[in-house]
C-alpha cells in the first residue's frame, strides 16, 4: 500500500484558514467521488497551525499513476485548484509518496 500527502500552508489573513479548509474539503468530496478514493484533509492542531494535509491511500503505484494521469486533464479539477492557490503561500505546497513498511 501506498499513501500519498499533500501539504500547503495558508496565508495569514481574517477567515482566510476557514476558507482555505472549506475549500480543500470541497476539493477532496470531488476527488473521492469522481476517483473513488478515500481522500481526507487534516490540518495541525499543534505545531505549524495554519498548514493543511490531503491524505490519500492507493493499492500501488500503478493505480496512483493512473489516479494523476486522469487529473491532468480533469479540468473542473483545475478550476477548483486554480480557485483555490490564492488561499495558500506559494511555493509551500509539497507532495510525497510513502510506502507501508
Amino acid at each position: 500500500m501506498l499513501r500519498f500527502y499533500r501539504t500547503g500552508r495558508v496565508k495569514n489573513g481574517k477567515n482566510l484558514f476557514i476558507e482555505a479548509v472549506q475549500w480543500a474539503k470541497e476539493v477532496a468530496e470531488y476527488l473521492n467521488g469522481t476517483y473513488s478514493l478515500s481522500m481526507q484533509v487534516y490540518s495541525e492542531i499543534f505545531g505549524d497551525f495554519g498548514s493543511i494535509y490531503w491524505y490519500v491511500d492507493y493499492k500501488d503505484l500503478a493505480t496512483a499513476d493512473a489516479v494523476g494521469g486522469k487529473l491532468m486533464s480533469d479540468q473542473k479539477y483545475w478550476a477548483m485548484v486554480n480557485k483555490g492557490m490564492e488561499l495558500f503561500i506559494d511555493g509551500t505546497f509539497h507532495d510525497k509518496i510513502m510506502r507501508l513498511v
